[in-house]
């Protein structure tokens, strides 16, 4: 092997090293303007302080309102082209008409955190059709 390919393995272990650790123990406020849930838990309209922890992409996440931890769920992170300019957060609506908090992006950070989801107690109905 020739000096090239050697310090280019270097410089590919050390970018995926850093990566791993690039999550670990970031924090972050969010406001949520309405009652969401997540997780199967209900979070009222308020400040949020959120914290995040992992290697690689998969996280965990904490909402935590004072001293108090609220919710707790898995998360993945996405990156993006560019620093978002505002810290904020989407929904999805369920056919109940209730909100799901379903990501969260931090103001000037190069990436979404994808929140996961506990699947549902009973099955989803399908929209698709299939041989009976």
């Amino acid at each position: 092997m020739n000096a090239k390919n050697i310090s280019k393995g270097l410089l590919f272990g050390a970018s995926l090293f850093f990566a791993s650790s690039a999550f670990a123990g970031e924090k972050a406020s969010v406001k949520v303007y309405d009652e969401v849930k997540l997780n199967g838990k209900t979070l009222a309209a308020g400040k949020y302080e959120i914290e995040w922890d992992g290697t690689g992409s998969q996280v965990q996440v904490n909402f935590r309102q004072g001293k108090e931890t609220v919710a707790t769920v898995p998360a993945t992170i996405t990156p993006t082209k560019v620093a978002q300019s505002s810290t904020g957060y989407s929904t999805s609506r369920e056919q109940d008409g209730s909100l799901n908090l379903t990501a969260v992006v931090i103001a000037g950070k190069k990436y979404t955190i994808q929140l996961g989801q506990q699947e549902a107690a009973a099955p989803a109905k399908s929209e698709t059709a299939g041989n009976r």
